[in-house]
């Protein structure tokens, strides 16, 4: 079970690890979703899960914190991506 959780509305992202990325990785698909999973060299995980019915993001994880820099939703922002930084 995942430790940490973070559902995110519907926006562009870009995903960029915190720390050091995963060393490797699996994909999987399901008539509901595509799932990335990625291992990190202490034996944690990373698991991204986007849902074909509404292009909605799902991440898991027993690494740590995921944080968002939600740019999308910020009419200040230079750049209107927004940043997914995973652990």
């Amino acid at each position: 079970m995942p430790a940490y959780e973070l559902k995110l509305p519907l926006a562009p992202y870009r995903f960029v690890w915190k720390d050091a990325p995963a060393v490797s990785a699996e994909k999987d698909a399901t008539d509901s979703y595509t799932e990335e999973r990625y291992h990190h060299a202490d034996g944690t995980y990373t698991i991204i899960r986007e849902y074909r019915a509404d292009g909605s993001f799902h991440i898991m994880s027993d690494r740590g914190e995921i944080e968002l820099i939600d740019n999308a939703n910020n009419p200040y922002a230079t750049d209107p991506v927004s940043v997914v930084r995973l652990p």
